[in-house]
C-alpha cells in the first residue's frame, strides 16, 4: 500500500494550522495540527531553574521560561546536567538545570520534562548519558544482533566509552543502509554535542534546541518508506528538501504544491478528514458504528451493530467486532488518543470468539509506532488498552 505525507495549511475557526498527515492508500492514518500562533514545546531543550521540590513523588517543578514551568522526574537526573548548583549532592531550589520537554501539557497537568537529553532521526535516536548501543523492542532478534554488531563497528567511540552518548537503533534502521545510518549519526552527534557544550555557557531560560525548527516528526519517521511528501508551506519544503538530500532518500519524491485554483487542503480533503476525526461517531461499512467519548480519566469506545443482522447472528456479530477493531486501531492513532482506553464490543455468545478478537486487536495495534498494549478483557467484558502519552490528542490541538 502506497504511503504519502501531506503537510498543508488549514484555516480553522479563525486560526491558521499546519496539518501533518500520513496517508496510506486513500485514507489518513495520522493527523497532527500545529497552530501557527501557538508553537509546540515538545522536544525543546531549555536552561531551567528548580522552583520547588516534591520529595514525596521524587519530582521537582522547574521554570523554563517566564511564567512557564514543567514537572521533572528526579529519579533520572544526572549530575552532569546541572549548570549552577548549591553545595552538596542533592538538587536544591535555585539550581539551574538543562531540561527537555518530553510531554506536552495535558488539561490541568504541566508539561513533563526529562534531564536525559535526546535527539531523534529516522533510523537512530541519540541521548546524552551512558555510552551504549541498544535497539527498539519492535525489531526482530536477528535484526537487533546485526544492528548491534554494525553499531560496535561503526561507532567504536561509544563501545569504548569515550563519548557520553548512547545510541538507540529505531525500527526504521532495519531498512536503512550503512551510509544512511552513518550520516544520521554524524548529524545527530554533532548537534547534541553542541547543545551539551554550549549549554553551560547560556543564561537562564535560554532555548538550546527548538524542535519546531527541525524536520517534522512524520517526515523523519516515514521518509524511508513513503513515496511522496507534498506541502504548500515554503519553510517546511526547504527543511524537508535539505533533510532528504542529506540522507539520500531518493525514493521519496518531494513536491512543492502551488495551484491558484485549488488549495492543497481542498485537493486532499483535509478539512473533512479533520472534522471526521473530531466527531464522536464513526460509521462502519457494515452499517454499525463507533461512539468515541473522551473523559478526564479515560477514553470510552462503544461498538454498535446498527439495525442490520445479516446471515448467522454469531458470525455477523463477530465480523462487526472485527471491522470495529480495525477502525479502533486506526482511530486511536489518527486522533492521537492516549492513556487508558476502554472498548465495549458487541457481546458474542459463541465460546472462543472473545479470545480470537483480542488476538486480532493485538496484531492491529502492533502497527502503531506509539507503544500501544491490549491489556485484557475485564469481568464486565470491556477490552482495556493503554497507549503511551506523547503529545496532546488532535481534539486539544485544534482548540
Amino acid at each position: 500500500m502506497s504511503k504519502r505525507v501531506v503537510i498543508a495549511h488549514l484555516p480553522w475557526e479563525g486560526k491558521d494550522y499546519l496539518v501533518h498527515t500520513l496517508v496510506e492508500g486513500e485514507r489518513p492514518v495520522e493527523l497532527t495540527a500545529l497552530c501557527r500562533e501557538k508553537e509546540t514545546l515538545l522536544g525543546n531543550i531549555y536552561v531551567g531553574r528548580v522552583e520547588k521540590l516534591a520529595p514525596g513523588i521524587r519530582g521537582a517543578f522547574v521554570s523554563f521560561a517566564e511564567q512557564q514551568s514543567c514537572f521533572l522526574d528526579l529519579s533520572r537526573v544526572k549530575e552532569g546536567y546541572l549548570l549552577k548548583k548549591a553545595p552538596g549532592t542533592e538538587l536544591h531550589v535555585g539550581d539551574e538545570i538543562v531540561v527537555q520537554i518530553q510531554r506536552e501539557a495535558q488539561k490541568t497537568k504541566l508539561p513533563s520534562a526529562t534531564a536525559e537529553l535526546s535527539l531523534s532521526g529516522s533510523a537512530l535516536a541519540l541521548y546524552y548519558g551512558k555510552p551504549e548501543i541498544s535497539c527498539s523492542g519492535r525489531l526482530l532478534p536477528e535484526q537487533k544482533k546485526r544492528l548491534k554488531e554494525l553499531g560496535s563497528r561503526m561507532f567504536p567511540e561509544l563501545s569504548g566509552g569515550s563519548l557520553p552518548f548512547g545510541v538507540i537503533f529505531r525500527t526504521a534502521s532495519a531498512d536503512a543502509s550503512e551510509e544512511e545510518i552513518r550520516q544520521e549519526y554524524l548529524e545527530l552527534s554533532e548537534k547534541l554535542a553542541r547543545i551539551v557544550q554550549y549549554g553551560t555557557m547560556r543564561s537562564l531560560y535560554s532555548c538550546l534546541y527548538r524542535a519546531s525548527d527541525a524536520v517534522p516528526e512524520l517526515v523523519k519517521r516515514y521518509a524511508p518508506s513513503v513515496s511522496e511528501l507534498v506541502t504548500d508551506d515554503r519553510e517546511t519544503y526547504e527543511i524537508c528538501r535539505e533533510y532528504l538530500e542529506c540522507h539520500d532518500f531518493h525514493d521519496c519524491r518531494l513536491t512543492w504544491y502551488e495551484d491558484q485554483l485549488t488549495t492543497l487542503t481542498k485537493k486532499e480533503n483535509l478539512e473533512n478528514h479533520v472534522k471526521q476525526a473530531l466527531d464522536k461517531r464513526v460509521d462502519l461499512p457494515s452499517g454499525g458504528f463507533l461512539v468515541i467519548e473522551p473523559t478526564e480519566a479515560l477514553t470510552a469506545i462503544d461498538v454498535n451493530s446498527g439495525k442490520q443482522l445479516g446471515g448467522r447472528k454469531n458470525t455477523f456479530l463477530y465480523s462487526v467486532n472485527q471491522e470495529a477493531a480495525r477502525e479502533i486501531a486506526r482511530q486511536i492513532r489518527l486522533r492521537g488518543i492516549s492513556g487508558l482506553i476502554l472498548v465495549d464490543f458487541i457481546n458474542m455468545p459463541e465460546k472462543g470468539q472473545e479470545e480470537r478478537l483480542l488476538g486480532f486487536l493485538q496484531g492491529l495495534v502492533r502497527e502503531d509506532p506509539v507503544p500501544t498494549k491490549v491489556v485484557d478483557m475485564t469481568a464486565l467484558h470491556l477490552v482495556e488498552l493503554t497507549r503511551k502519552k506523547i503529545r496532546r490528542p488532535l481534539a486539544e490541538q485544534m482548540k
